[in-house]
């Protein structure tokens, strides 16, 4: 991952090919001593775990997809979880036909690159379990 800081709070991020972007980004965190922030991006990936949230089951219907997808939309936040960082990150994918799919995202491998912009917040945003819907949600 290459990282450059634009200013005190702000990053630009390449994420490189074959990277695993959730532990990517908590890298860069934990380097960065970051505890909480926004972010948004875009590139391609070669497989992911994505899905969406089930409220009968009060979890998630997750899909693997094992083929090139681009990233046309990547948006984000890390908070803090039981006093742990905690990604929630959803994303747009299109395939070769340009059919799109959208949602939660739980892995992706990056090929051949992911571009992010990371805001770092100055206050710690963290999460609760939340009875109801069966997660952690920002207090």
């Amino acid at each position: 991952m290459i990282i450059k800081k634009l200013n005190q709070n702000q990053f630009i991020l390449r994420i490189e090919p074959n990277e695993e972007l959730f532990s990517s980004l908590l890298k860069f965190a934990e380097e960065y001593k970051i505890k909480s922030g926004f972010f948004y991006g875009i590139g391609a990936s070669k497989k992911c775990s994505i899905g969406r949230y089930n409220e009968k089951k009060k979890d998630y219907d997750w899909f693997e997809i094992k083929k090139q997808m681009e990233i046309g939309s990547l948006i984000g936040n890390l908070t803090l979880k039981e006093n742990h960082h905690y990604l929630h990150i959803h994303a747009t994918l299109g395939d070769k036909n340009l059919k799109a799919i959208s949602g939660h995202l739980k892995k992706i491998i990056v090929f051949p690159t992911c571009e992010i912009i990371f805001f770092e917040f100055k206050n710690r945003v963290k999460r609760e379990f939340n009875e109801i819907t069966n997660l952690y949600l920002i207090n």
